[in-house]
């Protein structure tokens, strides 16, 4: 009986599949270092605005004198000729050389500034302004006048008035589209120097 047994199992050993080989695993790599690609983002070089030409520059340029007012006196008298030291000094009594003449030109002013040398806060000036035309001025001299409560007369110019400060004289008066202030410190020039120095204006204006 055991022997069947044992004839048996050997049997079935043989009839058995064969088992498939094992197939070795692959060595591992040694792992490398992961490395996260990262995009560099370059600025596109900033383009300096061009330079400009010589032609630019000149066109472009701030202009000296104003511009847009059809009534223009400066261009025509020209700041500068409505007074000089020497006729200051004769209608003031004082020596030309101890004063300095300024003028500045506004967009419808005109000035003229006298200082003393030895005292600059012994002060003349002139201030001339220019309206549209003689009818503008006239109106605008007469609402002074209503303003200023005060009467005109013929000494200067078509009409004019005084009009005093503290230590200073002031002469308003009208020629054509004109409205002129001159006025002085009373140290500096007498009230009647102050007249010879407004009529040498208005004459300009004339």
């Amino acid at each position: 009986m055991k022997k069947i047994l044992a004839f048996l199992f050997l049997l079935l050993v043989a009839c058995a599949p064969a088992m498939p080989a094992k197939e070795p695993t692959p060595a591992k790599a040694p792992s490398e270092p992961q490395v996260t690609a990262q995009e560099e983002v370059v600025s596109p070089p900033q383009e300096l605005p061009p330079k400009p030409t010589e032609i630019e520059e000149e066109v472009t340029g701030t202009p000296v004198e104003p511009t847009g007012w059809e009534h223009d006196p400066y261009s025509q008298l020209g700041c500068e000729s409505l007074l000089t030291e020497e006729e200051f000094a004769s209608s003031c009594g004082k020596d030309a050389s101890a004063l300095v003449v300024t003028y500045r030109i506004g967009t419808h002013n005109c000035f003229v500034n006298v200082k003393d040398r030895a005292n600059e806060r012994l002060t003349a000036g002139i201030t001339l302004t220019g309206y549209d035309d003689a009818e503008t001025a006239e109106k605008e001299f007469d609402r002074r006048l209503v303003v200023l409560k005060v009467g005109a007369d013929k000494s200067v110019g078509e009409r004019a008035y005084e009009f005093p400060k503290l230590d200073r004289e002031t002469i308003h008066f009208l020629r054509d589209e004109f409205i002129l202030e001159v006025g002085s410190d009373t140290r500096l020039c007498s009230e009647e120097g102050l007249y010879s120095v407004a009529r040498i204006v208005d004459g300009r204006l004339k």
